[in-house]
Protein backbone atom coordinates (compact mmCIF):
# COMPACT_ATOMS: atom_id res chain seq x y z
CA UNK A 1 0.00 0.00 0.00
CA UNK A 2 3.01 2.51 0.81
CA UNK A 3 4.24 1.97 -2.38
CA UNK A 4 1.20 2.54 -4.45
CA UNK A 5 0.55 5.79 -2.16
CA UNK A 6 4.45 6.73 -2.93
CA UNK A 7 3.49 6.30 -6.50
CA UNK A 8 0.44 8.49 -6.60
CA UNK A 9 2.79 11.35 -4.90
CA UNK A 10 4.74 11.19 -8.03
CA UNK A 11 2.35 10.88 -10.57
CA UNK A 12 0.14 13.98 -8.76
CA UNK A 13 3.58 15.75 -8.69
CA UNK A 14 4.90 15.15 -12.02
CA UNK A 15 1.38 15.83 -13.56
CA UNK A 16 1.18 19.70 -12.08
CA UNK A 17 4.98 20.54 -12.30
CA UNK A 18 4.29 19.58 -16.03
CA UNK A 19 0.24 21.53 -16.47
CA UNK A 20 2.94 24.46 -14.86
CA UNK A 21 5.60 24.09 -17.43
CA UNK A 22 2.55 24.08 -19.92
CA UNK A 23 1.40 27.33 -19.08
CA UNK A 24 4.97 28.97 -19.05
CA UNK A 25 5.91 27.36 -22.40
CA UNK A 26 2.67 28.58 -23.95
CA UNK A 27 3.02 32.60 -22.33
CA UNK A 28 6.78 32.57 -22.74
CA UNK A 29 7.84 30.78 -25.62
CA UNK A 30 5.24 31.59 -27.82
CA UNK A 31 5.68 35.16 -27.08
CA UNK A 32 1.99 36.23 -25.63
CA UNK A 33 4.07 37.99 -23.08
CA UNK A 34 6.23 39.76 -25.44
CA UNK A 35 4.61 43.38 -24.98
CA UNK A 36 4.86 42.86 -21.20
CA UNK A 37 7.07 45.36 -19.10
CA UNK A 38 10.34 43.59 -18.08
CA UNK A 39 10.27 43.58 -14.40
CA UNK A 40 6.13 42.13 -14.65
CA UNK A 41 7.70 39.30 -16.65
CA UNK A 42 10.92 38.47 -14.33
CA UNK A 43 7.92 38.51 -11.44
CA UNK A 44 6.04 35.89 -13.41
CA UNK A 45 8.42 33.60 -14.11
CA UNK A 46 9.91 34.14 -10.67
CA UNK A 47 5.87 32.87 -9.62
CA UNK A 48 6.10 29.86 -12.24
CA UNK A 49 9.33 29.07 -10.52
CA UNK A 50 8.13 29.32 -6.85
CA UNK A 51 5.22 27.10 -7.89
CA UNK A 52 7.12 24.02 -9.16
CA UNK A 53 9.11 23.99 -6.52
CA UNK A 54 6.24 24.41 -3.90
CA UNK A 55 4.63 21.32 -5.83
CA UNK A 56 8.10 19.65 -6.20
CA UNK A 57 8.52 19.84 -2.65
CA UNK A 58 5.13 18.38 -1.30
CA UNK A 59 5.28 15.28 -3.63
CA UNK A 60 8.74 14.56 -2.77
CA UNK A 61 8.29 15.40 1.21
CA UNK A 62 4.86 12.50 0.90
CA UNK A 63 7.33 9.93 -1.20
CA UNK A 64 10.99 10.77 -1.03
CA UNK A 65 13.85 9.69 0.61
CA UNK A 66 15.26 12.66 3.18
CA UNK A 67 18.21 13.30 1.00
CA UNK A 68 15.96 13.80 -2.21
CA UNK A 69 14.51 16.69 -0.43
CA UNK A 70 17.27 18.49 0.29
CA UNK A 71 19.05 18.08 -3.10
CA UNK A 72 15.74 19.55 -4.43
CA UNK A 73 16.36 22.42 -2.01
CA UNK A 74 20.15 22.92 -2.72
CA UNK A 75 19.59 22.68 -6.23
CA UNK A 76 16.63 25.10 -6.25
CA UNK A 77 18.15 27.57 -3.90
CA UNK A 78 21.53 27.68 -5.65
CA UNK A 79 19.97 28.08 -9.10
CA UNK A 80 17.10 30.51 -7.92
CA UNK A 81 19.90 32.60 -6.68
CA UNK A 82 22.11 33.03 -9.64
CA UNK A 83 18.52 34.29 -11.42
CA UNK A 84 18.05 36.89 -8.44
CA UNK A 85 21.87 37.82 -8.25
CA UNK A 86 20.55 38.49 -12.10
CA UNK A 87 17.82 39.82 -12.08
CA UNK A 88 18.75 42.53 -9.34
CA UNK A 89 22.13 43.82 -12.23
CA UNK A 90 19.27 43.77 -15.14
CA UNK A 91 17.05 45.91 -12.77
CA UNK A 92 19.36 48.08 -10.88
CA UNK A 93 22.30 48.54 -13.34
CA UNK A 94 22.19 47.71 -16.82
CA UNK A 95 20.82 44.72 -18.90
CA UNK A 96 22.71 41.99 -19.14
CA UNK A 97 23.92 40.83 -22.51
CA UNK A 98 22.25 37.95 -24.77
CA UNK A 99 24.43 35.72 -23.90
CA UNK A 100 23.96 35.95 -20.35
CA UNK A 101 20.40 36.09 -20.69
CA UNK A 102 19.84 33.27 -22.92
CA UNK A 103 21.42 31.25 -20.35
CA UNK A 104 19.11 32.22 -17.48
CA UNK A 105 16.50 31.90 -19.25
CA UNK A 106 17.67 28.43 -20.13
CA UNK A 107 18.05 28.16 -15.73
CA UNK A 108 14.41 29.32 -15.79
CA UNK A 109 12.85 26.83 -17.94
CA UNK A 110 14.82 23.73 -15.95
CA UNK A 111 13.57 24.89 -12.75
CA UNK A 112 10.19 25.17 -14.34
CA UNK A 113 10.16 22.16 -16.45
CA UNK A 114 9.86 18.22 -14.95
CA UNK A 115 12.94 17.60 -15.98
CA UNK A 116 14.62 18.12 -12.20
CA UNK A 117 11.85 16.07 -10.78
CA UNK A 118 11.80 13.22 -12.76
CA UNK A 119 16.06 13.10 -12.49
CA UNK A 120 15.63 13.55 -8.60
CA UNK A 121 12.94 10.83 -8.50
CA UNK A 122 14.79 8.52 -10.09
CA UNK A 123 18.41 9.26 -9.07
CA UNK A 124 16.12 8.18 -5.55
CA UNK A 125 14.83 5.42 -7.20
CA UNK A 126 17.96 3.79 -8.29
CA UNK A 127 19.75 4.50 -4.88
CA UNK A 128 16.80 2.98 -3.45
CA UNK A 129 17.29 -0.40 -5.46
CA UNK A 130 21.05 -0.47 -4.30
CA UNK A 131 19.63 -0.30 -0.68
CA UNK A 132 18.21 -3.45 -1.00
Amino acid sequence: MIHAKSKLFFWIGLSVIALFYCLYYLFFMYGMFLGMPLRVRHLIKFVFILMAYGVGTWSLKKYGAAWMLRTWHILYLVTLCLLVLLGIYDWGFARAPLSVRGIADSLQEFLVSPILFVAVSLVGRLAGRGEG
